[in-house]
């Protein structure tokens, strides 16, 4: 599963190219963005910060709300006849 967007950045690659700013859950907790050129994540101080500086936080309020998923109908299973106990039952009445 994805981390949460927090934020939304325009990306330097390509003009109108508006990416998904993401954090990572573990270990560095660097930013990153994706967009349709891949996740891009800058590495250094400097590029970290220019994610801080330039993205545009989403509100908790615009955040979508995460997908409930539906449940499946549980049917209950036919019990197949074991073969004794079709040997065992008559099948005439």
């Amino acid at each position: 599963m994805a981390n949460p967007d927090i934020g939304t950045i325009a990306c330097p690659i390509e003009k109108g190219c508006v990416g998904k700013v993401r954090q990572y859950s573990k270990g560095s907790r660097k930013y990153y963005y994706a967009c349709k050129h891949g996740m891009i994540t800058p590495n250094l101080e400097a590029g970290q910060a220019w994610v801080r500086e330039n993205m545009k936080p989403i509100s908790p309020e615009e955040q979508p709300a995460p997908e409930a998923k539906p449940e499946p109908e549980k049917t209950p299973k036919p019990k197949a006849k074991s073969w004794l106990s079709s040997l065992l039952e008559d099948d005439d009445e």
